[in-house]
């Protein structure tokens, strides 16, 4: 919410004036106005040695108190990227113009496959000794292939070998260039292990580029080394945007001081901390750069009154970005505050943060400028964003207004959730968030009492809503005002959507779970958004005890292609049975279409087919379908099967 300070509307005066002229002479020069201090919001830059002197006093204080520091979440975080055109699909995205690197990338021509963690090690233990810095300890290497559509088939065209010691996070492609994103960090496991600030100390990021990938012999153009573990990454247009955190090994200091002789030290080898000591190294092509200056990057304003004690931990998260073509970074920032979520969409990019005040959640916004990375203002608001690998559909941005859905635990057993959705706007004289409208306090409650929330989908000015406790609510939202989002219109089905996509303005696809237990895709015909209708459903494996979907909790494993009448879309999942003595499954990946979708009334939700993967392989988030105009390559655990939508039972496993 925009606040005017006393403190921001100091006006200083510079006595001047030409052979000793006095104040009344200064007063009748109206032509040069005395200049104003810049109007500042929660986080601020710049000052000689500023940054680094609350830096220390960070640490030092985190140190003292044994603090820990705060767990990203990795997708924290919206039209629909689906397919991009020329009848071929890419990767399923949040943001239609923003990318997210996946271990498979396809650009109509060349396939990209990165090898897959998720196929080679689970860790249990959570509390485990550097549990989360595991990474597969084998020979790997992205391979690429060329697809020939036309006959549903593909050819070999190159390995790039990988070091073994580090993994694949994913990969970009597009305009003949592919970007391979690697960590010696692992994000596999979760739980208290992850949350010390060791975990983000002596790791490395790696981003390789390469052009002549339609070749079997694809060139590096670069290599970017950054000292830290990968929180996220986007591409927007011909920019790619990291997102990475290091917590900086500073000899000396005692990491958890005993008695005060132990602070007393502290305090010592941080008083001599320099700049280069807190920030991290990069490299580009082994040369090493620094386009960081810790004194340009942000930190707290403790005279704010957003301003509260959060324990960052001596963590410096580092945005950075680069250009897709010749891996040059072209700008940075950091922050050594308290951040716990990331969110980008075409324009900007928002850190979140959940923290407790007087014993409730609340969400701490901080909104950046994509292409400049200034920073634009702050804000916190109740609740906090949660949910799952779709946590990031919670928070979206649109025509320049921040849009979020938060949800609050509450002690009421009658009601143990509240649902709240906000709007906040750029103030244009500060930096500063406003916050433009709300609902879900009082009489605008969101769902019915004990329902949480599930799917969440914002899409232009409206928003989707799934809420759930024995039966399926959705609620269709207007946003046209951001300052008076209403409730339009709302619907009731058996069971519940965790996946929402819209198809138009009038169709909207749900992907969840029915009220028996099996992988449910429902069609919902919302023209009329104040009584929004089912178009129909259908349940997967129904033949067996239930069945589940991978893509209900990981977006890159749905795949939408729109066409002109009929869109088509894939999900795979598995169907399962079991009995005292027997559990069995089969991995299926269902096809199915949309018919009809100009004329909402007749539209259509259709089983084309499905392709029975046996019950030797099981589809995982990892698993990933590409559509070809009519052919189709399904990629999961180091296998490749292809066909064509029209002959499911003839997909073959390649090589077979």
């Amino acid at each position: 919410m925009h606040r005017i300070y006393g403190f921001l509307m100091v006006i200083w005066f510079t006595a001047s004036g030409c052979g000793g002229g006095n104040s009344a002479q200064q007063g009748d020069d109206d032509t040069n106005p005395p200049p104003v201090p810049a109007a500042t919001g929660l986080w601020v830059s710049g000052g000689d040695g500023a940054t680094l002197a609350a830096y220390r006093s960070l640490l030092t204080t985190a140190v003292a108190e044994g603090r820990n520091s705060p767990v990203f979440d990795v997708e924290a975080l919206a039209s629909a990227g689906a397919s991009d055109g020329d009848g071929f699909t890419t990767t399923y995205r949040l943001e239609a113009d923003v990318d997210e690197h996946d271990i498979v990338k396809y650009d109509g021509t060349v396939l990209a496959v990165a090898p897959s963690r998720s196929h080679c090690c689970v860790v249990l233990d959570s509390t485990a000794e550097r549990a989360f810095q595991t990474t597969p300890k084998v020979p790997a290497s992205v391979e690429l292939f060329q697809t020939e559509p036309d006959n549903a088939s593909l050819s070999k065209l190159a390995n790039i070998p990988l070091s073994s010691s580090e993994g694949v996070e994913g990969l970009y492609l597009g305009n003949g260039n592919l970007q391979i994103l690697t960590s010696t960090a692992w994000w596999g496991v979760f739980g208290d292990a992850l949350i010390a600030p060791s975990y983000w100390q002596e790791q490395e990021v790696r981003l390789l580029t390469y052009e002549n990938v339609q070749s079997d012999e694809p060139t590096q153009v670069s290599e970017l080394v950054i000292e830290g573990a990968l929180i996220t990454s986007r591409r927007v247009g011909s920019q790619i945007h990291l997102v990475t955190r290091h917590t900086p090994v500073i000899e000396g200091l005692i990491p958890y001081p005993a008695d005060a002789a132990d602070v007393a030290s502290n305090e010592d080898v941080l008083s001599r901390v320099s700049a280069a000591e807190v920030l991290p190294a990069m490299t580009v092509n082994g040369e090493s750069i620094a386009p960081l200056s810790l004194d340009d990057c942000l930190r707290r304003d403790p005279g704010h009154p957003l301003a509260v004690d959060l324990p960052a931990g001596g963590s410096i998260t580092s945005l950075i970005t680069v250009s897709a073509q010749s891996g040059e970074v072209l700008r940075a920032t950091c922050t050594a505050e308290a951040v716990s979520g990331v969110y980008v969409s075409a324009d900007y990019l928002v850190m979140t943060h959940v923290y407790q005040e007087s014993g409730d959640p609340r969400t701490l916004l901080h909104m950046l400028r994509l292409s400049d990375l200034e920073y634009l203002g702050s804000e916190s608001v109740r609740g906090h964003l949660y949910s799952g690998g779709h946590r990031d559909f919670r928070i979206s941005e649109h025509d320049h207004v921040l849009r979020l859905v938060t949800t609050e635990f509450t002690d009421d057993v009658n009601d143990r959730f509240d649902h709240f959705l906000y709007t906040l706007g750029i103030d244009d004289s500060a930096p500063e968030l406003t916050l433009l409208g709300m609902l879900g306090a009082g009489d605008d409650e969101l769902g019915k009492p004990n329902e949480d929330l599930y799917g969440v989908r914002f899409f232009n000015d409206r928003v989707y809503l799934v809420t759930f406790e024995r039966i399926d609510p959705l609620y269709v939202i207007g946003l046209a005002d951001p300052a008076a989002p209403r409730v339009e219109g709302t619907l009731e089905v058996p069971g519940f959507s965790d996946l929402l996509h819209p198809v138009s303005d009038d169709l909207l696809l749900g992907l969840g779970t029915d009220a028996e237990n099996y992988a449910k895709v429902e069609l919902f015909n919302i023209a009329d958004t104040t009584a929004p209708v089912s178009a129909g459903s259908i349940s997967l494996g129904d033949s067996g005890q239930g069945s589940y979907s991978p893509a209900q909790y990981d977006r890159h494993a749905f795949t939408y292609r729109a066409g002109e009448a009929t869109d088509r879309l894939t999900v795979p999942y598995v169907a399962y049975s079991q009995t005292d003595t027997q559990f069995t499954h089969d991995s299926r990946v269902a096809l199915l279409e949309v018919r009809n979708k100009e004329n909402p009334s007749a539209a259509s939700l259709i089983l084309s087919g499905e392709v029975n993967l046996g019950g030797g392989d099981s589809v995982s988030p990892d698993t990933r379908v590409l559509l070809d105009n009519e052919s189709m390559y399904i990629i999961d655990g180091g296998k490749i099967w292809a066909g064509f939508w029209d002959s499911p039972d003839q997909v073959l496993l390649t090589g077979d």
